[in-house]
């Protein structure tokens, strides 16, 4: 199995055309066919129903799409990575993160920017209901998630970084009308993540709507939380989601949004885990960034 093989395979479960897909791909058709032909024979399995007329994916084509795509991006990422390392970067530092307002995250990479420049930084925003950590293959040096995540495992060390206060989310100048009053906000149409995205957020909100005798009229939910909040500053409804208490008036909120606190019974902790083994001396130099940070914030 080679990259140009999975480049054929997803260019054709895009297109569902042989020929369309060898022009993106910029080669002959009788390329890309033998590509597809070579990858259905390593798999053991078709991908594709073809006929003269019509090119569809099977059920084994569909289950292998996602794959496909993390391995051209995990290999786009690391030719970056080496590229960056040839221009004279220092290292690399890979982080999982779930989509939060948190910004202790934020925080601690522009210390670490600052202190270390030549290091690469990736990203990755991760499904708070999928499986974040993989003991067995795990890409990432450090994990950004809420403490009923983490995995009960003694292959992993976790540290204490935030709590996320729940909060509504309200259309601007809508809490004039209301308030904080949560019997006249009950009544509101309700967008929220969904339950798929992040199943612990949505347990705490249905938690907290039992506690105060009300179910939620739910309009629509998303699964991410950009979604969540343009709808919110459209008017569409209201939601609710963690908030870092110190960054209620941070510019990560959007215009049109309003944020009321809610009683602070009402949070999620988040953790930072990573394995024992640390073996990345630039993880080793970013855990010493998130310790200082975290401590300064318990000191303040």
């Amino acid at each position: 199995m080679h990259l140009n093989q999975i480049k054929s395979f997803l260019a054709v479960s895009k297109t569902l055309n042989f020929t369309n897909a060898a022009r993106q791909n910029g080669v002959p058709q009788s390329t890309i066919s033998r590509h597809i032909n070579d990858l259905e024979q390593q798999l053991g399995v078709r991908l594709f129903y073809r006929t003269k007329r019509d090119v569809q994916l099977t059920e084994e084509g569909r289950t292998f799409i996602p794959y496909a795509q993390e391995i051209l991006d995990a290999a786009r990422k690391g030719a970056y990575a080496v590229k960056q390392l040839h221009e004279g970067a220092r290292g690399r530092l890979a982080i999982a993160t779930i989509p939060t307002s948190s910004g202790i995250l934020r925080e601690c990479l522009r210390d670490f920017g600052r202190a270390y420049p030549d290091v690469v930084v990736d990203i990755d925003y991760v499904s708070g209901g999928d499986v974040l950590i993989d003991e067995n293959d795990d890409p990432y040096d450090f994990h950004f998630l809420y403490m009923d995540m983490l995995p009960d495992s003694e292959e992993f060390e976790a540290m204490d970084i935030a709590t996320e206060n729940l909060c509504f989310v309200l259309p601007a100048g809508f809490s004039s009308k209301v308030g904080s009053d949560i019997a006249a906000l009950s009544k509101q149409r309700f967008i929220l993540l969904s339950e798929e995205e992040n199943p612990i957020l949505y347990m705490e909100i249905m938690n907290f709507c039992r506690s105060h005798r009300f179910s939620p009229s739910v309009a629509n939910q998303f699964g991410d939380m950009r979604s969540v909040l343009l709808s919110v500053s459209a008017g569409l409804g209201i939601s609710i989601l963690p908030v870092v208490s110190d960054m209620l008036s941070d510019e990560l909120i959007p215009d049109g949004i309003e944020i009321v606190p809610i009683d602070d019974s009402y949070s999620i902790s988040c953790v930072m885990a990573w394995k024992k083994s640390l073996l990345n001396p630039a993880a080793a130099l970013f855990l010493d960034i998130v310790r200082k940070r975290v401590a300064d914030r318990q000191d303040g």
